[in-house]
């Protein structure tokens, strides 16, 4: 039986943005200032993706792993400037610029950097800011509600369903911008993708200790538990483990590796009950064999899993490992990407090489999607080899990507013109104006780590 309903048009944007995640939060605040009328939608309660509903508070992604300074602005630093902790001021955007940071906030990472500012997002500040800032941009945002399905006219979308407390509505946007991380509104429009379902890089349920006393030694200390405990069959696939701080003596554990196709519902599921099975063990495991966790406590799971690779658009002209390996310059360049190359193993457990990068350009191209006129792409789900994802899926790269993307959406619905009919050269001047670096500031800052020469930093464990 075929039923038929009738939906309640709950709006009708310049652009709808399909998650607020780093990417989305990014996109949505940039199109509203462009003069777009932007709705945003969120599943979460709040807006922050990794940051917040995953506990990931390092800026990965933020700076010239030789150098320290940063490679992004505009956005990205507005919500930095308004949600990240530091031991130097980050009230001046011209001096956050001539900053040497840190490149996360990992306990060992750091230690060959440790002469760099400190610098970490607070998980509440961010949902409070990125309240603030979407708000005084004017862009409307609807928390709870999700993308269920989507309404094409060619290759135009024309409707986007959500479902919400309010039941399933429609919205009729000129424009959107999927930053839903998996490409749900590209798969939902049929829109072409590629998912490597055998072997996406795994999930990883984060956690949280509080009353912890934690340097890199103990980091070490916890390693030694699980390889133990995996090798005595304790345990199942773990991931390093890496841990940072959220404040001084609470520490977030990046330790579980959850294999399975995070666009499956049961893949994803099984994933969240695992993930919280292995969290207890661990922390069992650690106050057995450890006296630094004699008085710690476990102050609970990310409320999600986190994701690191599902969908991947397709794309006139995708981000290649080999183009990152070379920082080839982009004609098209929209921001800047600067993480390691640092692909985590379905298969494995422990540590795993970070293979170090030069910032290289991201492209317009890889936020367009085939098949579609009016849909942008933002975040993980862009066009990108498997194995460049592994650099560009990181936090404030998303966010980067995201400002492109909700500028692009915004300029294209005023004008009135497909994605790949926008004046490319156009928005690449809106973006330097609204502080963006590409061209030639990338020219610089790439400059400047160059003249470091080769930086002894050992990520791999």
């Amino acid at each position: 039986m075929i039923l038929h309903r009738r939906l309640l048009v709950a709006a009708q944007p310049d652009v709808l943005v399909v998650g607020g995640g780093c990417a989305g939060t990014a996109a949505a605040i940039a199109a509203a200032r462009s003069g777009a009328r932007t709705l945003l939608v969120e599943r979460a309660g709040y807006c922050g993706g990794y940051v917040t509903n995953v506990v990931g508070p390092s800026l990965d992604g933020f700076v010239d792993l030789r150098s320290g300074l940063p490679i992004v602005g505009g956005v990205v630093l507005d919500l930095v400037r308004a949600a990240a902790y530091s031991d130097v001021p980050l009230d001046d955007p011209g001096q956050v610029a001539r900053t040497p940071f840190r490149f996360n906030t990992e306990l060992a990472h750091n230690l060959a950097v440790a002469d760099r500012h400190a610098i970490r997002f607070d998980l509440e500040r961010f949902k409070l800011a990125a309240d603030r800032l979407l708000t005084e941009a004017g862009a409307r945002v609807l928390y709870h509600t999700t993308v269920a399905d989507v309404v094409c006219d060619g290759p135009r979308v024309t409707g986007v369903v959500i479902a919400n407390k309010g039941g399933l509505q429609a919205v009729r946007p000129r424009a959107v911008v999927d930053a839903s991380g998996d490409a749900d509104v590209v798969a939902f429009a049929g829109a072409p993708f590629d998912l490597d379902a055998s072997a996406p890089q795994p999930m990883s349920l984060h956690f949280r200790v509080g009353r912890l006393p934690a340097d890199a030694e103990l980091r070490r200390a916890c390693g030694a538990v699980l390889a133990d405990a995996h090798a005595a069959g304790r345990i199942g696939l773990y991931g390093g483990p890496w841990m940072g701080r959220v404040e001084d003596d609470d520490i977030y554990f990046n330790a579980t590796r959850l294999a399975g196709n995070p666009v499956d519902p049961a893949d994803l599921t099984a994933a969240e009950m695992q993930g919280r099975r292995d969290v207890h063990t661990m922390f069992e495991l650690f106050r057995e064999r450890l006296p630094a966790f004699r008085d710690a406590y476990l102050v609970g799971t990310g409320p999600a899993v986190g994701v690191r690779e599902s969908r991947r658009i397709r794309c006139d002209d995708p981000l290649r490992a080999a183009a990152i390996a070379a920082a080839e310059p982009r004609a098209d360049a929209v921001c800047l990407g600067g993480w390691w190359l640092d692909r985590h193993p379905a298969g494995s457990s422990g540590y795993h090489p970070h293979l170090m990068v030069r910032p290289y350009d991201i492209g317009y191209a890889t936020l367009v999607p085939q098949e579609l006129d009016n849909v942008w792409v933002a975040g993980r789900c862009h066009g990108a080899e498997q194995a460049a994802l592994a650099s560009s899926r990181v936090t404030v790269t998303c966010m980067a990507m995201g400002q492109a993307a909700g500028t692009a959406a915004a300029l294209a619905a005023r004008q009135g013109v497909a994605a790949r009919e926008l004046d490319v050269p156009g928005l690449q001047r809106r973006l330097v104006d609204d502080g963006a670096v590409i061209l030639d500031r990338a020219v610089a800052v790439r400059e400047a780590g160059d003249a470091m020469g080769d930086v002894p930093i050992d990520a791999s464990d």
